[in-house]
């Protein structure tokens, strides 16, 4: 199948003005980062879900078609990709475990 350049591009920005926008949501001043996260994680995960397993079209001869899909809890992620939460990614997933979160400003930190 031909790709057609206009809808690539179309395409690209629209993944690029969601990264961006995403970044900037949740790393500006207000509002709660965890809050953000969770409401960034629940609005994502169902489109990623949903593009790492399309629905599949089966049919019995004789039958009408049918729409199944794939439960996104057992993703399988192609060849050269891994499993990070979930999500496909083309690199392993980060080791988190050494990062903490910074205190806040003006936050009293224990000694």
């Amino acid at each position: 199948m031909a790709t057609n350049p206009k809808e690539y591009v179309n395409l690209r920005t629209l993944l690029d003005s969601l990264e961006v926008g995403a970044l900037r949501f949740y790393l500006s001043g207000t509002g709660s980062q965890p809050k953000k996260f969770k409401l960034l994680k629940d609005k994502l995960m169902p489109l990623i879900n949903e593009l790492w397993n399309p629905p599949q079209e089966t049919q019995k001869p004789g039958t009408k078609k049918q729409r199944t899909k794939k439960p996104g809890i057992d993703i399988d992620c192609p060849d050269g990709y891994f499993d990070c939460e979930g999500c496909c990614v083309p690199y392993r997933c980060p080791d988190l475990s050494s990062l903490k979160p910074k205190p806040r400003a003006g936050s009293k930190r224990k000694r």
